[in-house]
């Protein structure tokens, strides 16, 4: 039985030092009294992901990070251009050392 169900959005998230915006979080405890936890972002077609270190920070300013693998991909709602992504967890996603503050060029958004 699942149990201590959270779902939360992280933030600035990179997955294997590749930015993928923001992803939805959910985390829970199972049977075993293990934490297990899945990922779902919208990424490109053609992303070519299948496992990495994801990053990223939570609303509340901490900075979580774990090791994910690719589980399963759906179209997503911009037709062909994207694809929704979930990815499985592959060990606990844990409280690190926040990341540095983007830089101006990387905060700023994309001239036309």
């Amino acid at each position: 039985m699942v149990r201590r169900h959270r779902r939360f959005e992280l933030l600035q998230v990179t997955l294997g030092e590749i930015p993928i915006g923001s992803c939805t979080i959910d985390l829970w405890e199972d049977d075993e009294g293990k934490e297990q936890w899945s990922a779902r972002v919208l990424m490109k077609t053609g992303h070519g992901s299948t496992e990495g270190v994801i990053i990223g920070r939570t609303r509340d300013g901490r900075t979580l990070t774990g090791q994910a693998r690719f589980a399963t991909d759906q179209q997503g709602p911009r037709g062909g251009r994207t694809v929704l992504v979930e990815l499985h967890g592959q060990g606990p996603l844990e409280e690190t050392a926040a990341l540095p503050a983007p830089s101006a060029a990387e905060a700023a958004p994309p001239t036309p």
